[in-house]
């Protein structure tokens, strides 16, 4: 895999990020080209156009915070961003939401029948990337995060059915749900850059914060325009925004120190401003 470019300027961290976005997305082409004469190929063409690539990117960012001695992080970096699209796929279906990325959702454009077998066949593609990877590990981790973003899922069904939710049942939600995949690409990445012990369990703690803060600012616009949880704060006095942006502050402040265990490089200051984008609302920036 190439490194990063070298760029002084005060946008040299967005560079760094589009550059990473870039290898993502030829990677990704690559890997959708091997079903050409798939049913599933021209849908996911358009499926996959757009989006920050957020996952795939940590991946990358992580790989080179180690010191990327080993293999290849790019079908991995693949594999988790068809597990993002994946579980998008299932949650339009689920919450009946018919926009996407400010496009019609999947399943609005292709059906509920086709939009189920694509998500079952990019699991297919999944399993198909890990078992090009010698450790056991990469598949492990996927494996796990999957299945426990299943399980917050299951988790917001309940807490959309429920008036006033405790706010321990929500942050299990947005642990579960969002922050897994997070770590999960955190420790593919650390895996796959030869990574010692200690560098794979810190990657992962920044990841699995940076996930929850991730989650948490977006619940805070997207509450504000639609569909709120009400979550049951008559021990707290504070209001329901006061206490998710103290949530997102602690877990970006959790993220950044965790990091302090990283042997300093390039990739990690931008693992550091990531996190910064994310307290600072400006995750679209990158």
């Amino acid at each position: 895999m190439q490194r990063s470019p070298r760029n002084t300027s005060s946008d040299s961290f967005l560079t760094r990020i589009d550059f990473y976005r870039a290898q993502v997305d030829l990677a990704l082409q690559k890997e959708l080209r091997q079903r050409q004469e798939s049913p599933f190929f021209a849908p996911f063409v358009d499926a996959f156009a757009g989006g920050k690539r957020l996952r795939p990117i940590i991946v990358l960012l992580a790989y080179n915070s180690v010191g990327g001695r080993a293999g290849d992080p790019l079908p991995a970096a693949v594999a988790v961003e068809l597990a993002h699209m994946e579980s998008l796929i299932h949650d339009d279906i689920i919450d009946g939401d018919g926009i996407r990325r400010k496009a019609k959702a999947f399943h609005a454009v292709h059906g509920q029948e086709m939009a189920l077998l694509s998500a079952d066949f990019i699991l297919s593609m999944i399993l198909s990337i890990t078992a090009r990877y010698e450790d056991p590990r990469i598949t492990s981790a996927l494996a796990e995060a999957t299945a426990i973003m299943c399980e917050g899922e299951l988790t917001e069904r309940f807490i959309y059915r429920t008036k006033k939710v405790r706010p321990g049942v929500y942050q299990e939600m947005v642990s579960k749900k969002t922050a897994s995949l997070f770590e999960a690409a955190a420790t593919l990445g650390a895996l796959i850059g030869g990574g010692t012990p200690r560098d794979v369990r810190t990657l992962a703690t920044y990841a699995h914060a940076l996930g929850v803060a991730y989650q948490v600012c977006d619940d805070i616009i997207d509450w504000s325009q639609s569909r709120p949880i009400m979550l049951d704060l008559d021990e707290i006095s504070c209001s329901q925004d006061e206490y998710l942006q103290e949530i997102a502050a602690t877990k970006v402040n959790e993220a950044i120190e965790s990091l302090q265990h990283l042997k300093s490089s390039e990739a990690r200051k931008d693992l550091t401003q990531m996190a910064k984008c994310v307290e600072l609302n400006q995750i679209d920036r990158i």
